[in-house]
Parts: structure tokens; sequence; C-alpha cells
């Protein structure tokens, strides 16, 4: 051992070796810079120089002559002592000051001193008659000046204040002032909030001047991301119908941006008398539009109303062209009621691969859309337009499945529940939806007979229904209104699913504890006016499952009667009608077996006076 060890240390230290051991050492160094040992002047460096570009030129040159020795030269960053960061601010706060005051030229001291009021004015604490005094204060300092300052940050915070506290004379000289700079206003990120002051707080006649401001500009105004949410607000909350005729007119051809026509109410009117004029007319339109759709402004109801009346009446190429640019904005249209009717229209006249598009790009929002005042129209005009069910199925009514008790509880969520179960039913849907939905039914794509398509959504949604009825019962008999959507979807359903329903049912109304409130009152279910209704059309329902061989809803409930629940029902006019429908429409074994239950109270019944109690024992006798 002892010789080898010799031998070890005798050897000479090979190339080989000495490559190695140099590679360790540069591996240990790249592993130490890698941790951030030994690379602290860097990082200094790094720091100055970031923060170098965001000093301005003044303050950089200063840096600069700070950054060199007596002799002129560049300090290394490990000589260079720590930087007065208070100092640098101050200058540069002093240097931002400098340059607004050559900004405002001679009015800087006006606007310092105003700014001082309007920090007092603005107070909640301010009483009204302090408010009143620092505002005349504030206009006697502004006045002539209030176009220089109205489009910068603090300033124009002020005057808002005023047009918001001061009187109608205030607000008069301000505007009258601010009158030949208002469509500048309106583009101004600051400035426009002065304007949507006036607007609220200023008299009618200032209202409609600011509206007559922006004729000749409105299709400009509406292409502008900051103007156009003030120009959307006065045509939907302040201008009259003529105004709103008359900003609507700008996007029809150049010819309208100065002279207006009263004749002139919609598209169709510009070339109603004169043909030659609508290819030119459209093709202006569509220009304007495109501007607008380019710049993602589609959820505007001013703009929609422009796309919508462009559709009805723009070519089969034309409007593809603009299906395309808009099936992206899906969920945003379905918010109104024209971006809605928009949707139902592309719907209509898309190809299969758009409306899959459509379909996939409402999937994550199906519940919002379909509890939308006007969003669930599009998803009847998708039941009703789409041939693949299946692909239906997969995007659309598996989210509808999700959350279908709170879309069945809502007030329009229900319509969708309702479409797919008694799809166009006059007892369900009002006339005018069923010939507005009607128009879509001769649209080129659709190939597929309606009643096929009909019965395979049923089909597919119609067990999770009757499965989500059996777990919430108590829910889906809670009121009037979901009653009736109730009663679809049992008079849709068949087989076990359906006779289970029944079960659930009849053990709800059996049962002497149940109550249904509506406001302060509680109401037994038999004598609910709502569920009365309900359970009435129910057991007329059973002739049809009768000729289907099927249970019917009177066979059950009659099996769940006994005789205490019989006298609680006669005591009540509703409850004894509730009995003679069960005696008119079920089988004769049913009746039979419901005649020899009412037996023993047919003597209470004959002390009874109302006219069910009366009805009631003629059956009887």
């Amino acid at each position: 051992m002892a010789k080898r060890k010799e031998n070890i240390n005798a050897e000479p230290t090979s190339k080989k070796n000495k490559k190695s051991l140099k590679d360790t050492v540069n591996n240990d160094n790249a592993s130490n810079q890698i941790k951030g040992i030994g690379d602290k002047p860097k990082v200094k460096e790094e720091k100055r120089r970031k923060y170098e570009k965001a000093l301005p030129n003044a303050l950089k040159e200063n840096r600069k002559r700070d950054m060199k020795d007596e002799k002129g030269n560049d300090k290394s960053s490990s000589e260079t002592e720590k930087p007065n960061w208070m100092e640098i601010k101050k200058q540069k706060k002093e240097l931002k000051e400098k340059y607004k005051a050559k900004k405002l030229n001679n009015i800087y001291d006006v606007t310092i001193r105003a700014k001082q009021i309007g920090e007092k004015l603005r107070r909640s604490d301010c009483k009204p008659l302090e408010r009143k005094k620092l505002i005349l204060q504030v206009h006697d300092l502004l006045k002539s000046h209030y176009s220089k300052v109205m489009l910068t940050h603090d300033l124009s915070r002020i005057i808002q204040w005023m047009i918001k506290y001061g009187d109608q004379q205030i607000q008069k000289d301000i505007f009258s002032e601010l009158k030949p700079t208002l469509v500048d206003m309106i583009s101004s990120k600051y400035a426009k909030n002065c304007v949507k002051g006036m607007l609220k707080y200023g008299p009618w006649e200032m209202k409609h001047e600011i509206i007559s401001a922006c004729y000749g500009k409105v299709v400009k105004l509406m292409s502008h991301s900051i103007s156009a949410p003030l120009l959307e607000l006065m045509y939907t909350k302040y201008a009259k119908h003529i105004e709103k005729v008359y900003f609507k007119q700008e996007f029809y051809g150049d010819m309208y941006k100065q002279a207006k026509d009263k004749g002139i109410k919609s598209l169709t009117d510009v070339f109603k008398s004169a043909e030659n004029m609508k290819s030119a007319t459209l093709s202006a339109v569509k220009g304007n539009l495109t501007r607008i759709l380019n710049k993602n402004l589609s959820r505007f109801t001013f703009v929609q109303c422009i796309l919508l009346e462009y559709l009805n009446e723009c070519s089969t190429e034309d409007r593809s062209e603009m299906i395309a640019m808009l099936k992206d904005s899906i969920v945003e249209l379905s918010q109104t009621k024209p971006g809605s009717k928009i949707v139902v229209l592309c719907i209509w006249h898309s190809t299969n691969k758009d409306r899959k598009t459509i379909m996939k790009g409402l999937k994550e929002n199906v519940k919002t859309v379909s509890m939308s005042e006007h969003g669930h129209l599009i998803l009847l005009a998708l039941f009703d337009s789409v041939d693949d069910t299946v692909l239906v199925k997969k995007i659309i009514l598996s989210e509808i499945q999700k959350d279908l008790t709170e879309i069945a509880l809502n007030e329009h969520g229900k319509n969708v529940i309702l479409y797919l179960v008694a799809r166009r039913s006059p007892r369900y849907f009002h006339p005018s939806t069923i010939t507005y939905l009607q128009q879509g039914d001769k649209n080129e794509t659709s190939k597929k007979p309606a009643d096929i398509k009909e019965k395979e959504l049923v089909e597919g949604i119609s067990n999770t229904l009757l499965e989500t009825l059996v777990q919430n019962t108590a829910t889906w008999m809670s009121n009037s209104s979901i009653a009736m959507v109730t009663l679809a979807v049992l008079n849709a359903g068949s087989g076990e699913k359906l006779k289970q329903a029944f079960e659930s049912i009849a053990k709800y109304i059996t049962d002497s504890q149940t109550r249904i409130k509506e406001g302060d009152a509680e109401h037994k279910v038999v004598e609910h006016a709502g569920l009365h209704m309900m359970l009435k059309k129910l057991i007329q329902n059973d002739e049809k499952l009768q000729g289907r061989n099927e249970t019917t809803f009177g066979e059950i409930l009659t099996s769940h009667l006994n005789v205490n629940i019989i006298q609680e029902w006669i005591e009540s006019n509703r409850g004894c009608f509730l009995l003679i429908f069960l005696l008119e429409n079920e089988t004769a074994s049913t009746v039979q077996a419901l005649h020899s239950k009412l037996k023993p109270v047919k003597n209470a019944l004959a002390s009874k006076t109302s006219p069910g109690a009366a009805i009631l024992l003629k059956k009887l006798s």
C-alpha cells in the first residue's frame, strides 16, 4: 500500500488532468454566478441603467456628471456613491411643474389656486352655502380659460364638480365657453366626463345642443374607443326619436352628414324610391360597420341597430362576410334585443361549420345566455336550425343539464326548457314569438325535418329532467311559473322515469304537512290556484297515456289517497274539483277504487256548501 501511495504522489500531472482541473474551476465559477455569487457589480450596473432610462433628459445629464471623477473619467460601479434619491425625486417634480407652467403659459398660477379651492369643494363635509361660494371663486378664476384647462386630468375633475354642484347659470356659462370644443372633449380621456356631467345634470336644451354638435362626425366618434361609449349613452338615454334617426342616417352615406332627411327612418327608406341607390348605400354602410367591428366595438346598441338593418338587406355574400366577423362576439351580442336578433340571423343564414363555431363560443356561457331576456331566443333558434342534434346535445344540452333547476326557475330560462319539451306550443309561447322563429324555417342550410329534430332533442333531455324533478319535487312545485314547466316536462316524458316522477309528485301533494309560501301567505298544495291548474291539466293528460298503455298520474295518485287526505281535500272547493277530475278522466278500475275510498266521507260531503262538494256528491250518487 505504501509503495502504491508513493507512486501516486510521484506521478506528474498530465495535460488531461490539468484540463479537468480547469473545467472544474470554470464550472464552480458558473455555478456561483447562477447562485448570484460574485455578480453584484453586474446587478448594480443593470439597475443603474434601468433607472437612467426612466429619468428625464435633464436629470440624465446631472446623473452623468455625478458619475465622472475630477479628470472626467467614468467612475466604476464599485466606486459609485449611493445616489440621493430624495433629491432626484425633488428635481423630477420641479421639472414636471416647469413643463406644466410652460404649457399653461400665463395661467399656471390661476390653475394652482383653482386646484386648492377644488380640494375644498369636493369634500363631502362641505356645506351647500360654502360650496356655492367656492364654485363662484373657481368660476371667476377659470372664466375665459375653460377651453385651455379642460383636457387636463386634475382641472377637468374640478369642472365636473362645478357642473354637478353649480346652479344652471354656472352650467350655462361653462357650456357656452366649451361649446366650440365639444367634439374634441367627447374624444378626450378626461374631458369626456365633463360632457357626461352636462348630459346628466344640465337642462334639456344643453343635452340636445351636445347631441347636435355630433352631427357630421357620428361615424368617426363611434369608431373611437373613448368617444363610442358616450355616443351610445346619448343615443340610448338622451336622444329624441328624430335625433336617433339623424344619428343612423350618417351610416347610410356621406350625403347625410350635413343634410338630414326626416323621411329616412331606416335603411330601406334610402332606396325605397330610388332602387339604383341600393348598391352604393349598402357599400357605404358595410364600410362604416367594418371600420367599427375591426375595433371590437360591436357591443353598443347603436351599432347593433345599424348592423341588423344591414343584415336584413345585404346580399348573401356580404352577409356571410359579416357573419364571419361576428361569430366570436355571440355572447356579447346576446345581452341586447338587436344583438340577439343579429345572432339569430347569423344562425339562420350561416353554414354548418359556422353554426358549430357559434355553439362552441356559447359553451361556457349557456347558462347566462339562457337566462337572458333576449339571449334565450338564440338557443331556440339553434334548436330549430342545427341538424346535428348529437352536437347540440354535446355542446348545449350538456351545459343546460348542469343547472336545470336554476334555469327552470328563471323567468326567461324556463322558455329554453319549455321549447325543448313543447316546441312552439301556443300554451307556453306567445304567437309573436312563434311567428318570429318561423322566419328561420326555410333557411338554406337546414335539411332535417323539424319533427325529427324535436323528437331527438326531447329524448336527449327528458330523462335528466324527470330525474331532477324527482330529486327536487318541492322546488319544481313551489310556484305557478315552474309548475307549468313541470307539467310540460311530465307530458313529454315516458317509461319508468315518468312513473317515478308521478310517484314523487303524488307523495308531495298528499302530505298533509306540505305548504306553499307565496309572499306572507301559506297555502295547501290543492288550494293553491297555480298548482291546482297544473294538477288538473296533468290528470286530463292521462287519456293520452292510456292510449300508450302507460301508467297514469291519476292511477298513482289514487293509490296514495286515504280517508284522512280525502277528508282534508273535501274541506276546500279546489280539493273537491281535483277528485272530480279523477273520476272523469281515469280508467274504470281507477274510478272504481276511488269510489270505494270516497264512500266513508259521503255524509260529511253532504254537509259542505261549496260548488265542488255539490258536484262531487252528484258523481257519487
